[in-house]
């Protein structure tokens, strides 16, 4: 892949986590809200989501260090 088009991945996965991260804070904020007359079922909803966009994060922040490893390798190789 041309250098350019990992710098546009590496961005593209960076955005992806951090609106993944910022989603699961405030899905997170809604777990530890007082909860009147809100059944147990939506906390438990609420919690799983959260779980799953934060290990959708760190996906993306891995796929983001695996293609800036590239480019710094394909540098070092020019």
């Amino acid at each position: 892949m041309s250098k350019k088009s990992l710098q546009a991945l590496v961005i593209d996965f960076k955005n992806y986590a951090f609106v993944l991260l910022a989603t699961s804070v405030f899905l997170y904020i809604g777990v530890i809200l007082p909860d009147q007359g809100k059944e147990e079922i939506y906390d438990v909803i609420l919690m799983l989501t959260t779980a799953l966009f934060l290990i959708g994060s760190f996906v993306c922040f891995k796929l983001s260090l695996k293609y800036k490893k590239q480019i710094d390798a394909q540098e070092e190789n020019v």
